[in-house]
């Protein structure tokens, strides 16, 4: 099925076909802006997590709580039109498959019309939730973190049995992370759907510390083809950087996504971001 949504007053439209979303300026001389209505959320529905990261930048942990969410849903998403409607939504936390009622959530989506995906270390999928995601998700993003190896690795073989599509999070701290990227790529090219590249965050429980992606660029550009490589937003100044030589499209970031925290129902332009 094909959805679009048009926006003249931001020069945008959109058309979304089989998880993959083309992006036409109405006028070619001028750029895309920011959307009033994005077509992608980031949505957090827990606070709650198992996986203890040592760096999270939402400061995660098993002791927080999950949110009821399923009514905010409904009130956020359900009064919009479908010119409104976000194309996706990207269901996070915390663990988001921790939640009690994260199968309910994920059809909650789907019968509005909006295609969920969700990002997971891999610790608690079952098979119900294998069941619901082959049902009603576009996709799943599986957090690579090294000290959950086991999980995630094993997490990738269940989804890629169920033909569900897979994508990878990697997260991009220096020389040592590009080497572990390097070796993950190399395992799994050809075999999942996009390697998403995440700079590492300095806010919540991570450390300050100085972070280089010279070693990243310099090993990107020595591929012949890296359609399956994504980018995080932090990563457009260095992208700026190597325009023309990485082939991306680029845009200023955030102005087609925002990030909704649905235990205050606070809109944010990311995750990341101090502010509404």
């Amino acid at each position: 099925m094909i959805k679009t949504r048009m926006f003249p007053e931001h020069n945008y439209k959109g058309i979304y076909l089989n998880g993959k979303t083309m992006r036409i300026a109405l006028d070619t001389a001028k750029p895309i802006t920011e959307l009033s209505w994005p077509e992608f959320y980031d949505v957090k529905i827990t606070g709650k997590c198992q996986g203890e990261c040592p760096w999270c930048y939402q400061d995660s942990n098993p002791e927080d709580e999950h949110y009821d969410v399923l009514n905010n849903v409904d009130s956020f998403f359900g009064t919009m039109t479908e010119n409104q409607k976000p194309f996706q939504v990207a269901i996070g936390g915390g663990e988001p498959t921790s939640h009690p009622k994260f199968i309910e959530i994920l059809k909650k989506f789907y019968d509005l019309g909006i295609t969920p995906n969700y990002t997971t270390n891999g610790m608690e999928l079952t098979d119900e939730i294998i069941d619901a995601t082959q049902q009603y998700c576009g996709g799943v993003a599986v957090s690579c973190h090294a000290h959950l190896d086991k999980h995630w690795r094993s997490a990738t073989k269940i989804l890629q049995d169920a033909d569900i599509k897979v994508n990878f999070h990697i997260i991009i701290d220096g020389e040592k992370s590009v080497e572990r990227f390097k070796k993950i790529y190399a395992e799994y090219h050809g075999k999942i759907e996009y390697f998403v590249l995440l700079p590492y965050i300095q806010k919540g429980r991570a450390i300050e510390k100085e972070v280089s992606t010279e070693k990243l660029f310099d090993f990107l550009l020595s591929l012949d083809d890296i359609g399956d490589v994504a980018f995080g937003a932090n990563f457009y100044e260095a992208l700026k950087q190597y325009q023309g030589q990485v082939d991306v499209s680029l845009y200023e970031p955030e102005i087609m996504s925002k990030y909704l925290d649905m235990m205050d129902m606070k809109l944010h332009a990311s995750s990341f971001a101090e502010g509404a």
